[in-house]
């Protein structure tokens, strides 16, 4: 033992002396950063400073083993930061006009930062140190932290008189603040994944700062000296990450194919978390509750680490039992549950306003009820004070169901037990007697569950009104009664509705002024004020309905005639007609809220901008907003450049002296990107020789004033002024002159022609007229960082995608680029001209170009698609905006404006995160590196790097099921660039364990927010752009955040800024961009006002050192966090304290989007999963409780109620068809009238559905679509005038954008309803190229399986179209259009509604898509259709329907609990119990038939009997044949499928119990075969579906097939093909069908006819589903159940011929009527016109001659004559061009592309294509924008 300790003691000593020379050295290191290279250097007290904290950070990393590039990265963080606060404390002098004194900089920036830094931490210091059992000291403010007894300087020289003590003890604050920031940097920084929940954060932070020791753990691994991770990752962060790695997560494999990582989750896992599964917000909330972290905190051996005394925790750490703490039964809050009981949970306030609302409209319409003949009351009462008082019954019923959804989305950790929910409801209503009689309730039943007073009182109403029906009517007691009634409703209702809940606050919410809240109750009272108006006459329309048809009334109908009569078939019929009409109606009563929402939001939005300009309507209407651009920009902008001195009798200029140099570098950077030619620039230009094509790179970072060459000055004027003529464009314009050059078609010739540059011009003239706070003056701007997030997006176009030739004649994508932006790339030219370029004359001939012009062309078309070049260079001209302000308006006073002082840089990072960085590939790393090159100042790549984790990795605690270690990187253009073309890192940090543990974006954020320099983030996505003049307003921007003293609190904020779609090409880009601008501007306005907007990602601004302490930008728990930008603002407004999150429109920036119908669509298909699991989230939940009532409305109808109305939208044509549908057919027939109980003068059902239908739902299509257009129609109007709005909607409206519109939400509301029920959500990439590309209906990919646009959207819509087409027809057949001439024409509204959702859902796509119609494709996609159906006998079609359809299923149990099986039943119910009451009355009639009972049953029983005998008899004799069967391919499918489940459940389970993992599979699947599945041998693939509508990969094969006795023939090789089994199964059902109900049709009732084949039909889908359902069962996995198979699928396959054959049919004759527009007019088609809104041209018609000049005749001979094409196949591999497009003038090949033998005498260049074009070659005229066209 001796020896032992003299041992550790000499290592101790070893260990000490090695880590004093390595702490020396990166002192020295530290301080030399600071003192060498930070612009801190030069203010008063640097030195001490530098060097107190460099010794401090050194010191900290040899007492805890920091990782020493984390120490040195956040030393720069810290520095950035106190730099960052030096400025806004500057700034404050520079406000109120006073001299800066810099001698208090330093020391009130660090005081001011740790007081916002470590807001939160020290307020959840003060909680837990509150709480006595935690043993946490109270803070001591005159003491520093003991930090392991490290020694370090105190800070001297530092003062800081927002301080009320004296120096000394202000020395030891700010000593005592710079070791808090720097505990949490460090600790912050190393943390990796574990920085989600900052509350853990806070607590190991707290821990470090009261450690008193290294641990011995510690000093042995400094004196290991082997490459292992550092002691604080591997001993504090690592086991908490590996408790969170494996909750979720089985591996991380590597692919050996690529070398890149793969993830596995738990089994069951794939589609959602299950409910009861742990993620970051259940850990992060375990630290927020003291109570429960000092319970929860458990070491290895079962004791709390809260036992621990508290300076040695820390030490403990290492020894704390994650696995347990963190257990997700203990620590569960909340649970996603998929299901209704999730939704309402969240959104019960929503429905319980709605359901009040709707039946105190049915109580007013339906008035009191006729008195009866008994006498006796009815069920709901008789006076009208008893019918209102029923709706106090909806209170107590919606009570039920809140505890109810309540109970099943609270975790374990919170759910309580009923002997706690029993004591807790004791404590609230008598605390005093609990507390003497028993122990106190725990935590759980205080903050949790089940009771309060107030909701024991909304129990009450039930026993209240049923004390009023016992009670006459006419007692004197009833009046008295009914008050309390009332009062208890009232009091329940109010508190339900408007009382914010306490009990889920965990912060409290920032306070909202009692203007803003005025304003918001007004709003809703006008939303609801227009909804009841409208929906009164929605009720009186159902009510007059029911009056007409005379059918039963429940409610008001006495209790004693209801008892007698409600087991008879008459009234059962008519009850459930009229809760189906009273059903559906409710629907179309909430379908509408968020459409007068949406409608009142835009009229806010407009009273909006009238505010922000002063109630000045007719500046917003007349203003010449650009005449003001120079006075406006000097006053807001260059707020402190001086002005000129006015002259005496001379005019004195408005603006700023510096503003015409800095209007010029803004024209130069419009000409540098070719947005305007050289005459445009000096048009703008306040310099006309400025007007120049060769606008260099460099020449744009000169000095200001350094080009200038303003005119000189006049004899006798002052040498320093210059003379300046005002641009064109300044000259002030009055209203009438706008008005007639706006409407009288003349446009401005001066004006520049380009559009984007009229939009950047007007964006900022209109923007300088907004309000906008006094922006930072240089050098005293606060840091921001623009962080850039990347995975696999385009860095830069490359010559093979702008330009290949090939056997195809594709039009290359450069020549549509060219056409496109035809203005800009002339300037491009010109300005490759101007610089000496050799360049081409004939700008489209690209075969011409050499290498080098193409680099220049790439970089140009690079500007002009959505690539990460375009974000990063519009983003890195913030770097130069605020280089100009330097010099415009700095103030020179100042030490930091001393040159070589203050940068750019020291302001402004751009941070791309490239999270693939290590995998890219050479043209990658090349493009990367062009980027460094490019803006070598600014840009910064962080990225994650990997290696093999070695032989310590088990002492390193890195996971067992994880095979790499994993570091962040950071690199700039300082890095040394290695041989593979990557940089070394300049940066590298090791992480935790594998990062990416969610869907990718929020974590690939988060591991390089630590990179992050300055105070300020914003978050960017790689599709946008930026503008000079916008980045010129960035001072103003970060002034939205600026602070006037320590702890005001206005710092706490969200800045939003919306975006200018660029990406608005053909009418779907339109449609997309126009939806985004609608929602960027006059929405989010309306949004900010109202409370409800929340961060979207882009380009919002935030204030970063508030978002560190929620967990980052954004959040990343797998498939809820999908979208996962909208997470950090619901979190920033939980977590309240004054944080606010405001909406400004004076800043823009680019913004690209989908432009293709499958991308636009897979873009919303995104939203709406991520929406499903957002309202599932505790975010949403919480939001809706604690929330006002008018911010809880609008957040959900601006977020996820937007979503959920898309899909009531969608389904109200359906309901409306059906009900109608219901009400035709229970009408009586015209035979046997007094068998079938019609009541004399009963209206006609036909006649009472058409007022109906005009009442209820003509307005309501008409209204979506007024709501869809409205609030960009607004916006148009105020941002440019009446006629672009105007233009805009009658063009929308040409191109078919409803048909886009309806479409859309069908797809929405099929999405959201999907991720609701079954999950499944995940990340999409839809892809932003051009709209080009032809989508086959059906075709075979290059893996073999087949896709197309049926495919893609046979479960989404075409299904529900063929069967909303079948229901219109039926109402045909019904008599629903014999109606009156007043009455149809009333129904006009209603058909076109119908007509337009049929087109829509069958027809959409295909109208929308390229070249959909040209004949030789439609061929194609015919023989596809024939062969997916018939080919291989079905195995094609059988192939995707079992990876999309059959797979998704989710087994009997969880199909028979969902909700959609439970509305299909009771939709069912009501057409059984018609046709049961139409059989009874034939029963009845026919009574003496003995066989009628028989035929009664076959009536009401699904006809499968003879299919599935056939079914039956087809397998068996395919089985006596030996046929490989598509039914047993099934089956062995299924069998995989259960199989391959079982072993993962199998596994799982002997993982958690501690048994042979290896033997539990194979035990797994003996059971199963016991069970009943059959079948061994070989090897079968079954595939596995990504989401239910889309391909997806196939997984290894896991299914065994049986070996097959041999076929006997070929013929009979696969069995009866399905397609055949398919027809015969249909005609048997239908016969079948026919059969049972040919009784009806004989005696004469057509309508009981029509009803049954309804019913029969709606009997056999549901058997279908049950049997979809079944088969996957595993104790349905034998060979009996082949003629289900069989069965199953012969449905199944013929509903997709019929579907496919009702869709392809009727586009025969739009192909016949295309090819016909391409003969008579082939340079205009219709359908391009509609598609791209430009009709094409004719394609060009290249022709190659010899000519002979020797010849005395001048012979000229024809060598090639190429036949043209009109046009070639589309592609799919890449965005090329078909020739005979909208977007391409002309087709076949460029240049002279022939033999050698026939150029022979063929001359060169431009002489070639004159030759064409003289004889027989295009016209210039036909091909406008060519080469022929642009030499003429």
């Amino acid at each position: 033992s001796a020896a032992g300790a003299i041992a550790g003691a000499i290592t101790d000593a070893v260990s000490r002396l090695c880590a004093i020379g390595s702490t020396g050295t990166l002192q020295r290191e530290l301080e030399a950063r600071w003192l060498q290279k930070s612009c801190l250097r030069v203010l008063p007290g640097a030195g001490p400073a530098a060097q107190a904290t460099a010794k401090l950070f050194a010191a900290m990393r040899d007492a805890f083993d920091f990782q020493p590039d984390s120490v040195r990265n956040q030393f720069e963080h810290l520095l950035s930061l106190w730099r960052s606060q030096v400025a806004m404390v500057a700034d404050r002098s520079v406000g109120r006009c006073e001299d800066v004194d810099e001698s208090v900089l330093l020391g009130t920036a660090l005081g001011d930062l740790h007081a916002e830094l470590l807001d939160g931490f020290l307020k959840w210091r003060s909680q837990l140190s509150a709480y006595e059992p935690a043993g946490v000291p109270s803070r001591e403010p005159d003491q520093l932290h003991q930090l392991a007894g490290i020694q370090r300087d105190k800070l001297s020289g530092l003062v800081d008189p927002t301080s009320d003590i004296n120096d000394g003890d202000v020395t030891l604050q700010l000593s005592r603040s710079l070791e808090e920031v720097t505990t949490f940097l460090l600790v912050w920084g190393e943390a990796g994944n574990v920085r989600f929940m900052p509350e853990v954060l806070y607590f190991i932070t707290e821990l470090v700062l009261a450690a008193d020791g290294p641990t011995a753990e510690r000093l042995a691994r400094s004196a290991s000296g082997e490459d292992r991770s550092s002691h604080f990752l591997a001993s504090v962060v690592r086991p908490i990450y590996n408790a969170v790695f494996d909750e979720l997560y089985d591996e991380v494999s590597v692919n050996q194919a690529n070398q890149k990582d793969t993830k596995k989750l738990h089994h069951g896992f794939d589609d959602f978390l299950p409910p009861n599964a742990s993620n970051y917000d259940d850990w992060n909330e375990l630290f927020c509750d003291p109570e429960r972290l000092v319970d929860g905190i458990l070491l290895e051996g079962g004791a709390r680490l809260f036992e621990v005394p508290h300076s040695e925790r820390f030490a403990a750490l290492s020894h704390v039992d994650w696995q347990a703490s963190l257990l997700a039964a203990a620590t569960k809050t909340h649970r996603e549950i998929h299901s209704i009981w999730g939704v309402f949970a969240s959104t019960h306030r929503v429905w319980l306003v709605h359901s009040v609302l709707f039946f105190l409209g049915l109580c007013i319409v339906t008035g009191d009820p006729p008195s009866t003949i008994s006498g006796s009351q009815p069920l709901f009462g008789h006076a009208t004070l008893m019918r209102f008082a029923a709706v106090g019954l909806v209170v107590p019923l919606h009570a039920v169901l809140w505890w109810s959804a309540r109970w099943q989305i609270t975790g374990s950790a919170l759910r309580p037990t009923w002997r706690e929910c029993a004591m807790g409801l004791l404590y609230k209503w008598s605390v005093d007697w609990v507390r003497k009689t028993c122990r106190e309730p725990t935590h759980k039943s205080l903050h949790m569950l089940i009771f309060s007073p107030p909701d024991v009182v909304a129990l009450f109403p039930l026993v209240t009104y049923a004390l009023l029906r016992i009670l006459d009517e006419g007692s004197a007691v009833v009046l008295g009664l009914c008050i309390v009634h009332f009062v208890l409703s009232l009091y329940a209702l109010t508190h339900l509705l408007f009382v914010p809940s306490e009990r889920y606050k965990t912060w409290e919410l920032s306070h909202v002024s009692w203007r803003s809240r005025f304003v918001r109750y007004l709003f809703w009272l006008c939303v609801f004020a227009l909804k009841f108006i409208v929906g009164l006459q929605i009720l009186g329309a159902v009510d007059d309905a029911l009056t007409g048809l005379q059918i039963a009334r429940p409610g008001q109908e006495p209790l004693s005639e209801v008892v007698q009569v409600y087991f008879t078939t008459n009234w059962w019929s008519n009850a459930l007609l009229w809760l189906v009409m009273w059903a559906t109606t409710f629907v179309l009563f909430t379908a509408d809220t968020q459409l007068w929402f949406t409608l009142c939001c835009t009229m806010l939005g407009v009273l909006t901008v009238l505010k922000q300009r002063g109630w000045q309507a007719h500046s917003v209407c007349f203003e010449h907003a650009m005449s003001k651009v120079p006075e406006r920009f000097s006053q807001k902008i260059l707020y402190y450049a001086p002005r000129p001195p006015s002259t005496a009798g001379k005019e004195a200029a408005n603006f700023s002296s510096n503003f015409p140099f800095m209007w010029d570098r803004i024209i130069s950077y419009m000409r540098y990107e070719d947005d305007i030619d050289s005459h445009t620039m000096s048009d703008l230009a306040f310099d006309a020789k400025s007007g120049r094509d060769n606008v260099l790179w460099e020449d744009l970072h000169m000095p200001l004033q350094a080009t200038a060459g303003m005119c000189a000055p006049g004899a006798g004027e002052d040498v320093a002024a210059l003379r300046v003529k005002l641009p064109e464009v300044f000259r002030p314009k009055n209203a009438s002159e706008t008005w007639f050059k706006t409407y009288c078609m003349q446009t401005d010739r001066r004006a520049p022609s380009n559009a984007d540059v009229q939009w950047r011009l007007a964006a900022l003239g209109r923007g300088l007229a907004l309000p906008m706070p006094r922006p930072y003056r240089a050098p005293f701007f606060p840091g921001l960082t623009v962080l850039i997030p990347h995975y696999g997006e385009q860095i830069m176009i490359q010559k093979k995608e702008l330009f290949t030739k090939d056997e195809r004649n594709e039009v290359p994508l450069m020549h549509w680029l060219k056409q496109k932006y035809e203005d800009e790339f002339l300037a491009f030219t010109n300005r490759q001209r101007a610089r000496g370029v050799e360049w081409p004359i004939a700008g489209d001939h690209w075969d011409e170009y050499t290498d080098a012009m193409w680099d220049k062309c790439t970089a140009w078309a690079t500007m002009r698609m959505q690539t990460l070049w375009r974000t990063v260079a519009g983003l890195c001209y913030y770097h130069p905006a605020l280089q100009c302000h330097f010099e415009a308006q700095a103030d020179k006073n100042s030490s930091l404006s001393k040159e070589g002082i203050w940068d750019p840089s020291e302001s402004f990072t751009c941070l791309v995160s490239m999270q693939m960085y290590k995998f890219f590939d050479k043209i990658q790393l090349e493009h990367t590196n062009k980027m460094f090159d490019k803006f070598p100042d600014c840009l910064k790549v962080a990225f994650i790097d990997c290696k093999d984790k070695g032989d310590a990795a088990e002492s390193d605690v890195v996971h067992s099921f994880q095979e790499r270690r994993y570091y962040s990187c950071l690199i700039d253009r300082t890095c040394a660039t290695e041989p593979d073309g990557r940089r070394k890192p300049g940066f590298r940090i090791e992480l935790p364990g594998y990062p990416i543990l969610g869907d990718g974006k929020g974590d690939n954020q988060n591991h390089a927010i630590p990179f992050m320099r300055g105070h300020y983030s914003q978050g960017i996505d790689a599709n946008q752009g930026a503008y000079f003049e916008q980045m010129m307003m960035l001072p103003c921007a970060l002034g939205e955040f600026r602070s006037n003293k320590r702890g005001d609190g206005l710092g706490k904020r969200i800045i939003g800024f919306p975006e200018h779609i660029t990406s608005d090409i053909g009418s779907i880009g339109d449609f997309a961009a126009s939806a985004e601008v609608a929602f960027g501007t006059i929405l989010q306005r309306s949004y900010a006002v109202l409370g409800a907007r929340m961060h979207y990602g882009h380009p919002d601004i935030m204030n970063k050192l508030y978002m560190m302490q929620q967990g980052g930008v954004s959040k990343a728990t797998k498939t809820i966090n999908l979208s996962e930008d909208i997470f950090a603002g619901m979190d920033f407004t939980l977590r309240g304290d004054g944080r606010q999150i405001h909406h400004r429109e004076y800043f823009h920036l680019a913004k690209g989007r989908d432009m293709g119908f499958n991308a636009v669509l897979g873009f919303f298909s995104k939203l709406s999963s991520g929406t499903g699991e957002q309202i599932l989230s505790r975010q949403t939940f919480r939001l809706g409780q604690v929330l006002h009532l008018p911010e809880a409305l609008s957040f959900y109808y601006a977020h996820a109620g937007y979503y959920v109305n898309q899909f009531f939208v969608s389904i109200s044509m359906p309901l409306l068809v059906f009900v109608w549908l219901l009400v035709l057919l229970s009408d009586c027939d015209e035979t046997f009238l007094a068998y079938q109980q019609c009541q004399p003068g009963q209206k006609s059902a036909a006649d009472v559905m058409a007022v109906f239908l005009v009442a209820c739902f003509s307005w309501l299509v008409l209204l979506f679509l007024v709501a869809n257009t409205m609030p960009l129609f607004c916006e148009l109007w105020l941002q440019v005038n009446l006629k672009a709005a105007v233009h805009k909607f009658i063009t929308s409206i040409i191109t078919l954008s409803p048909l886009m519109f309806v479409f859309q939400a069908k797809t929405i509301g099929h999405y959201i309803t999907n991720e609701i029920r079954f999950g499944g959500a995940s990340y999409v990439a839809t892809g932003r190229g051009l709209p080009t590309e032809r989508r086959a209906f059906i075709t075979k990919n290059s893996n073999g399986a087949f896709e197309g646009l049926y495919l893609d959207y046979a479960n989404i819509a075409y299904y529900d179209g063929v069967m909303l087409l079948g229901g219109v027809i039926m109402v045909g057949a019904a008599g629903g259009t014999q109606l009156d001439d007043n009455a149809a024409s009333l129904l006009r509204w209603t058909w076109l509604s119908v007509v337009l959702t049929i087109m829509s859902w069958l027809y959409a796509p295909f109208i929308f898509n390229p070249y959909n119609f040209v004949s030789k494709h439609f061929c194609g996609d015919m023989k596809s259709l024939f062969d997916f159906f018939f080919k291989s006998s079905g195995k094609n079609w059988n192939a995707w329907y079992e990876r999309t359809l059959l797979k998704s299923r989710k087994g009997v149990a969880r199909s028979m609990t969902d909700v959609g099986f439970f509305i299909a039943v009771l939709f069912l119910t009501a057409w059984y119990s018609l046709l049961n009451l139409k059989a009874q009355a034939l029963t009845n009639i026919f009574s003496e038939i003995d066989l009628l009972n028989y035929l009664y049953a076959a009536i009401l029983l699904p006809p499968f009997f003879g299919s599935l005998f056939y079914c039956t008899l087809v397998v068996l004799v395919e089985n006596l044949a030996g046929c490989r069967t598509i039914a047993k391919a099934g089956l062995h499918t299924a069998q995989g499928w259960a199989r391959e489940r079982a072993e993962k459940a199998a596994k799982k389970a002997a993982t958690a119990c501690g048994t042979d993992a290896a033997v539990a599979p194979e035990k797994a699947r003996t059971d199963l075969e016991q069970a009943g599945a059959s079948g061994s041998g070989g090897e079968e693939s079954a595939p596995d579906v990504a989401s239910d509508d889309h391909e997806a990969v196939a997984l290894s094969p896991k299914a065994g097939r049986p070996k097959l006795r041999p076929a006997r023939s070929r013929i009979w090789a696969d069995g009866v093909p399905l397609a055949i089994s398919a027809i015969v199964v249909m005609i048997l059902q239908i016969a079948e069908s026919c059969l049972a109900l040919w009784f009806f049709r004989w005696v004469g009732w057509h309508k009981a006819f029509l009803a049954g084949l309804i019913l029969k039909w709606g009997l056999t889908n549901m058997c279908l589903f049950l049997a979809e359902s079944i088969l996957l069962t595993p104790h349905c996995l034998s060979v009996l159940t082949l003629p289900l198979h069989h069965w199953v699928r012969s449905n199944r396959i013929a509903r997709d011929m019929l579907v496919s054959m009702v869709i392809a049919l009727p586009l025969l004759p739009l192909v016949f009527l295309n090819h016909l527009n391409d003969y008579i007019c082939p340079g205009c088609s219709a359908h391009q016109l509609l598609i791209y809104r430009d009709p094409g041209t004719v394609e060009r018609e290249e022709r190659v001659f010899d000519i002979d000049p020797d010849a005395d005749d001048a012979e000229v001979l024809l060598a090639v004559a190429p036949e043209p094409e009109s046009m070639p196949p589309p592609t799919s591999s890449k965005p090329a061009v078909p020739a005979g497009s909208a977007s391409a003038p002309f087709a076949t090949t460029y240049g002279v592309d022939v033999s050698p033998a026939a150029r022979a005498g063929a001359l060169p260049g431009v002489l070639s294509t004159w030759s064409a074009a003289i004889f027989g070659g295009a016209t210039p005229e036909a091909s406008p924008g060519g080469a022929i066209g642009r030499s003429a």
